[in-house]
């Protein structure tokens, strides 16, 4: 007892200052331990599937340690995009540039696998970047590197204007128009005829995955095997709303419009003119996201609305649409998709889609440990390979195709 009293009466005695930053450190500690260190939660309807997850992709059933000095949902992020820039090395491509049937070219970057596992078939896996990636981006160049070395063949979908390809017609992207994409899905089975076709789609990348997914072409050539989607905004106007907020968020959206501003204004020749149905002065001035696409995206592709497009891009009311096995990868506190935007209950009722929910994470971030400056031990590459070398062995897949 008086081992104590002296204790508590030494601490007393010490600087203000020195008091307060012990109990911030202890405080922050506590913190860290009891609600950032979690195992992952994951949502499916109980069956097959969701045992499969469980028993094949055994990181999720482990604690996930966020890097404890940067797991605050905006600066992971970040962090994790600048950490991945210097550390990651190039990824060896082979560049096809891609004719699309109206005169647009767009650029397909390939990876062939280091060595093909003897129980696995050949099996490609397509890549969609996010809003304004193209392969050369720090987490398509770790994706692209991560799925190489599993053994598998890999292709990143460059969207038109991105990748260095100039535009050759008036026509960019968007989130929900799968045109391109089927040509390029075409493609890709015309080339490797015997080829089973795997897809990740990080962020909006993930929503023109889901959109495909859920398409009438999905249904009728069942091109797609299995699917991975990362860090999705499931509900557009819920991330609209989100990113809009002061201070940091909104200028996280600010910078994505200004990307977008750029790539407009770099095919200025092409988007500049008086016959397009938007008015390009109009769209190089938009300040967030929501903007652009209010006066460029919804023209474009003939919505009468910005609501109209983002509820017909989302894929928070369309998952039982989605009828081969899909894992999906989300944090809690991801700044574009936050916890009460996933649609876990619509999860919980679907037999082969599953959304694994970590509680920190932010947007495409997940790193993890003191060190996060190795990304082959990165969570979110280690959940794609676990899952796609799973579900790819000895047609696993087929198992859980509706």
């Amino acid at each position: 007892m008086d081992t104590l009293l002296n204790s508590i009466t030494k601490f007393s005695l010490l600087p203000p200052s020195y008091v307060i930053g012990m109990t911030a450190a202890i405080g922050f500690v506590n913190y860290y331990f009891i609600f950032a260190v979690k195992k992952p939660r994951i949502h499916c309807k109980e069956g097959g599937f969701k045992s499969f997850i469980r028993q094949n992709v055994p990181i999720i059933n482990e604690k996930y340690w966020p890097t404890m000095w940067c797991f605050e949902a905006r600066f992971q992020s970040v962090l994790a995009s600048l950490i991945r820039s210097f550390v990651v090395p190039p990824a060896p491509y082979i560049r096809e540039i891609f004719t699309l049937k109206d005169g647009g070219e767009v650029a397909l970057d390939w990876l062939e696998p280091i060595k093909r596992p003897d129980d696995m078939d050949d099996v490609t896996i397509l890549f969609l970047p996010g809003l304004t990636g193209d392969s050369k981006c720090e987490y398509v160049r770790a994706t692209s590197l991560a799925v190489q070395k599993s053994g598998f063949r890999i292709v990143v979908f460059n969207y038109r204007g991105i990748g260095g390809i100039e535009l050759k017609t008036p026509r960019t992207y968007s989130a929900n128009n799968i045109e391109d994409l089927t040509e390029i899905v075409e493609h890709i089975k015309s080339k490797y005829p015997d080829t089973i076709l795997g897809g990740i789609g990080v962020s909006m990348g993930g929503l023109l995955l889901g959109s495909f997914l859920s398409s009438n072409v999905q249904y009728s050539h069942k091109y797609f095997s299995a699917a991975m989607l990362l860090s999705v905004p499931w509900d557009l106007m819920a991330t609209s709303e989100n990113i809009e907020k002061p201070f940091i968020n909104r200028f996280l959206c600010s910078y994505l419009a200004k990307c977008l501003c750029n790539l407009v204004e770099k095919s200025s020749t092409m988007l500049n003119s008086s016959s397009h149905k938007w008015d390009y002065n109009e769209v190089i001035q938009s300040k967030t996201i929501r903007e652009f696409d209010s006066s460029y995206t919804i023209k474009l592709f003939e919505h009468k609305s910005v609501e109209e497009y983002y509820k017909m891009a989302s894929l928070h009311d369309k998952l039982d649409r989605i009828r081969v096995p899909c894992l999906c990868l989300n944090a809690a506190d991801d700044p574009f998709c936050l916890e009460p935007d996933l649609p876990l209950d619509s999860a919980d009722n679907v037999e082969n889609l599953a959304i694994v929910v970590t509680v920190k994470g932010g947007h495409i971030g997940f790193l993890e440990g003191i060190w996060p400056f190795n990304n082959h031990n990165e969570f979110m590459f280690r959940v794609i390979d676990q899952y796609f070398s799973s579900i790819f062995k000895n047609h696993n897949y087929k198992k859980f195709i509706r």
